[in-house]
């Protein structure tokens, strides 16, 4: 990687969904000029990108082409917790230094989760539903069950996991017992996981080995009834699967905030589906939270145009 000075640079934000990059050029004023690339589309993308000196990078997925052609890139920043927008291989291949922000809207996520598994446990959505209906019928939404005693199990344990504050049983192979353990929770292998969950939420990254974790052969294995919590990635989760196990009856709710398509095309559109919550991709937003998305991303733009060591590495 070339020497870095304090010359003034270029920094592309690839995508956004901020009502404004203010925070950005507050901490990048007199070390960089912030450009917003016109769209997601590759070639336009590698127009823009092409000679800057850092990007700032949310939803648009940067091929590996696209970044084989950066010609003095010194880092991609990404908003938010996951990486799977950036090709790291080919990052690590031009010595392109890769953040993210590893810690920020775990009270939100975490938030939203616990929302959605209680609105699943206690049928407010078909309720509601009814109401509207004109139907006053609590047999309507039957049947229900008392949320103690039920098993949630969790897979995946980072942050926004151990921020539920329930009792739970664990399945993550990257996390030791002690820590686990400490949190009043037990680790089970996927096997045991499956068969005992009363309530599966997902909190894995989005990887080959768990793209579709939750499809046909793995939700058969779940207790009847048993409900779905995933606020991770869409791609983590087989949607004709789990629509086909809701309107059997195999599953008894889904509640998903990802779709592996957003939004969902008029063919996979599941309004119908019976038990099946969906929201639009928000458990990460508060106004809060934005705002440290942003500052947080910037921030580890500036140290590295000036040659300094990453706050939160990614590689």
């Amino acid at each position: 990687m070339a020497g870095l000075t304090m010359t003034r640079r270029k920094v592309v934000v690839t995508d956004h969904v901020f009502p404004n990059l203010e925070p950005e050029r507050a901490i990048l004023d007199g070390l960089a000029d912030l450009v917003v690339a016109p769209s997601t589309d590759p070639q336009a993308l590698l127009e823009v990108c092409r000679d800057a000196d850092a990007l700032l990078n949310c939803y648009a997925r940067l091929p590996p082409t696209l970044v084989q052609q950066l010609e003095r890139c010194a880092i991609i920043a990404r908003y938010g917790i996951g990486v799977d927008t950036i090709p790291l291989p080919t990052t690590r291949d031009k010595g392109i230094r890769v953040t993210n922000v590893p810690d920020y809207c775990i009270e939100e996520v975490a938030d939203h989760t616990l929302a959605l598994m209680l609105a699943l446990a206690r049928g407010l959505v078909r309720g509601i539903d009814q109401t509207r209906a004109g139907v006053w019928n609590v047999a309507a939404v039957a049947p229900l069950h008392r949320l103690r005693g039920r098993t949630l199990v969790l897979l995946g344990f980072g942050r926004i996991a151990r921020a539920l504050g329930l009792d739970i049983l664990v399945c993550d192979p990257f996390v030791p017992q002690d820590p686990i353990a400490g949190l009043g929770a037990r680790r089970v292998e996927r096997d045991e996981a499956w068969e005992a969950a009363d309530i599966l939420s997902l909190h894995v990254p989005l990887e080959a080995e768990t793209h579709h974790v939750v499809n046909a052969e793995s939700l058969a294995r779940l207790k009847p009834g048993a409900l779905l919590v995933n606020t991770s990635r869409g791609g983590l989760v087989d949607l004709p699967a789990v629509c086909a196990a809701l309107a059997s009856g195999r599953l008894g709710g889904a509640a998903l905030d990802v779709l592996e398509t957003e939004p969902p095309t008029a063919e996979t559109w599941i309004g119908t589906v019976p038990n099946l919550i969906v929201t639009p991709h928000l458990a990460f937003y508060s106004e809060e939270s934005l705002v440290d998305l942003q500052r947080r991303t910037a921030e580890e733009v500036a140290p590295a145009l000036r040659g300094e060591p990453a706050l939160n590495p990614v590689h």
